[in-house]
């Protein structure tokens, strides 16, 4: 029995070094946090595309591309901010080129399932499939972008967190 035993220590040490690697592992792995609870805060919209095929009803396809330096340069405003609270309520507010607020749109959202987003605003609902990268959030989605009637367009919008509330 005592020359088993060494052997015996060797493998109990074996088995302590084992756990405790295992132990450090699970606790260094990253925490996910639900995306209900990473979008709270505020985001701005620094890119946004949409593709009309069937533009205002007519057969003519339209396409708009708007990246973050096209904003002030080309449309004379600031990208627009929506924060989104805990409440299930989210409120974007448009800038002009000074800054300066110009409007504010008020509306409901949801989590829905792993990757959508439901938004309810005056006059429309939307759903969005949503991509979380750290603080960046890319949403896409059928929209009726043209208002239409039609939730035909396909949708494109990518917005950076600009403060984090809980």
């Amino acid at each position: 029995m005592l020359k088993n035993h060494p052997i015996l220590l060797c493998f109990l040490a074996l088995l302590v070094v084992g756990c405790s690697n295992t132990e450090a592992k699970e606790n260094t792995e990253s925490v996910t946090i639900p995306f209900a609870e990473a979008l709270l805060g505020t985001w701005e919209t620094v890119e946004l595309e949409a593709t009309c095929s069937t533009y205002l009803g007519q057969d003519t396809t339209f396409h708009q591309l708007v990246r973050e330096a096209d904003w002030g340069r080309v449309y004379g405003s600031k990208p627009a901010r929506t924060l989104y609270t805990s409440d299930g309520k989210l409120k974007r507010t448009y800038y002009n080129i000074r800054g300066e607020m110009t409007d504010v749109t008020n509306g409901l959202w949801k989590a829905v399932g792993e990757d959508s987003l439901f938004v309810i605003e005056p006059n429309t609902t939307m759903s969005y499939k949503h991509e979380l990268d750290g603080s960046r959030l890319t949403l896409t989605g059928k929209v009726d972008w043209d208002y239409d009637g039609e939730e035909d367009d396909d949708y494109r919008a990518v917005l950076r967190l600009v403060s984090k509330t809980n």
